[in-house]
């Protein structure tokens, strides 16, 4: 792959940055071209300010601000334009990439990681446009967002932007064979991998499904040994579906921490009750969690019945372990037997950390052999600002008990570094009447103080840096039923 980096405007300087800009998208653009098997081919890449940038969008996008990164392609058409001479091999001509560096810089003073980073990945989103991808529609956009997680992972980028050769991970597909109508992070089992990984080696994705309040997502914590998904004593707290990686020296493990399955009061309910039961459909395994102190109802059977549809191996996990006697262990596995046929059934304790192992050697009988999907520290798919706002949530949960049980959440507003190097963060708290606004601030304001501080520790160890959180309490009424609220809450209702 030639890439040809240039200069808008030409003495565009690029001496105050430390690291080797230019270097930094060649290797991206390279590696790129590698994986999707136009290793053949040509693209230029203009290095260039807010200023110019932003001419051009609004000169051919009608857009009046400047961006971070604009890709046109060479031939308006789905097809990258094909250049052969005689008695020579296809050369593709991609198109042009164009980047602010000075944009850029931004972002990554935002969010919190390295201009390496930053850069690294405009390169890779330039040229998946290139390439054929987009995110205009919502599918669309999730399928790019996999290849970008996909190729970052190749080019070995952790959060701070550090390239570490030991995180490259194989290719999901062969060369040339990028997953167009696929999802890579439910990969297709038959596809042909590259064999970087011992030939023994399994990986695969597991649902954690149960009624609320089981106990799922103090297993996932526990499993992948940190706090991802928020715990709270009220059903229903976990709102999305959260991928987490637990990666092990025989195995990679995605485990999907889903909502609880319940009937549904609002639109609200209605997306989390798809959430979870659309998972079942995309995964190897499914880890169907009980409370062993809750007799068997009709919620139970509700989540039985779907089970049968979904062909899927299903390893029970009664959870809970640490509250009853050993004695009664026995009759609730009986009990379950006579249900349904489980693949596997194991007591656990989730909170004790109890059985967790067997746990997993159950799983790991129905995992197909493959390669690492995702580097070996990376623990979840989650952005930082998602999973700070859920943290957020769970103080308020916890502060508040029964007085605004659902009617809340978090959208964090703003997080950048500042001069010390403390990180800031600005978060919004949502409730739907006046009257919760007063319970959550508090006395003079007392019990908003006591949930940031709270919220404030799970951040630090969360990002390992010291925060100053900011936040705020604003009304937002009925916001559960408003398909734009819950748009905007990151709440995909359009899911099937």
């Amino acid at each position: 792959m030639d890439v040809i980096i240039s200069r808008e405007p030409e003495d565009l300087d690029l001496s105050q940055y430390s690291e080797n800009i230019e270097e930094l998208i060649t290797n991206a653009a390279s590696t790129c071209g590698k994986l999707y098997g136009v290793e053949k081919g040509e693209v230029s890449i203009t290095l260039t300010n807010n200023e110019y940038i932003h001419k051009l969008n609004k000169e051919y996008r009608d857009i009046d601000r400047p961006t971070d990164v604009l890709s046109f392609a060479f031939a308006d058409s789905e097809e990258p334009e094909i250049i052969q001479a005689e008695g020579e091999e296809e050369y593709e001509m991609l198109g042009d990439i164009i980047i602010s560096v000075e944009k850029a810089e931004e972002q990554a003073k935002d969010f919190g990681h390295s201009l390496t980073r930053e850069i690294t990945f405009l390169t890779v989103h330039g040229m998946l446009h290139l390439l054929g991808y987009d995110h205009m529609e919502e599918e669309e956009r999730k399928e790019m967002e996999e290849e970008q997680r996909y190729v970052m992972g190749h080019l070995g980028i952790t959060r701070d932007g550090e390239a570490d050769e030991s995180m490259n991970i194989p290719l999901a597909t062969a060369p040339g064979a990028a997953a167009k109508g696929k999802t890579v992070s439910m990969p297709d089992h038959s596809a042909s991998y590259l064999n970087d990984c011992d030939e023994n080696y399994k990986s695969g994705f597991v649902a954690v499904i149960g009624r609320p309040n089981v106990g799922k997502s103090t297993l996932i914590n526990s499993l992948i040994g940190q706090k991802i998904a928020i715990m709270s004593d009220k059903p229903q707290t976990t709102r999305t579906r959260i991928m987490c990686v637990l990666t092990q020296n025989d195995a990679q493990m995605v485990f999907l921490d889903t909502p609880g399955i319940h009937k549904p009061v609002d639109k609200l309910g209605e997306y989390m009750v798809k959430a979870a039961e659309g998972t079942l459909q995309e995964v190897d395994a499914i880890v169907f969690v009980v409370d062993a102190t809750e007799k068997f109802g009709p919620g139970e059977h509700y989540i039985l019945e779907r089970l049968k549809s979904t062909k899927r191996p299903v390893i029970l996990a009664i959870n809970k372990l640490d509250l009853i006697d050993k004695e009664a262990v026995l009759p609730i596995i009986i009990n379950y037997n006579t249900k349904y046929e489980f693949a596997g059934i194991v007591p656990i304790s989730a909170k004790a950390e109890t059985n967790l192992s067997g746990l997993l050697d159950e799983l790991k009988k129905y995992l197909p052999k493959g390669p690492k999907y995702y580097p070996d520290d990376m623990v979840t798919d989650q952005p930082e600002r998602l999973i700070i706002a859920e943290m957020v949530r769970e103080k308020v949960l916890h502060k508040t008990r029964d007085e605004v049980p659902h009617s809340i959440a978090v959208d964090v507003d703003e997080m950048k570094v500042r001069n010390n190097g403390d990180q800031y963060v600005r978060a919004t708290i949502y409730v739907e009447r006046d009257s919760q606004k007063g319970i959550i601030i508090g006395k003079k304001g007392a019990l908003l103080k006591e949930i940031g501080a709270e919220a404030r520790k799970d951040i630090e160890m969360l990002l390992g840096n010291k925060c100053f959180l900011d936040l705020w309490v604003k009304v937002l009424k009925d916001w559960r039923n408003r398909n734009k609220a819950l748009k905007e809450f990151g709440f995909e209702m359009d899911r099937k």
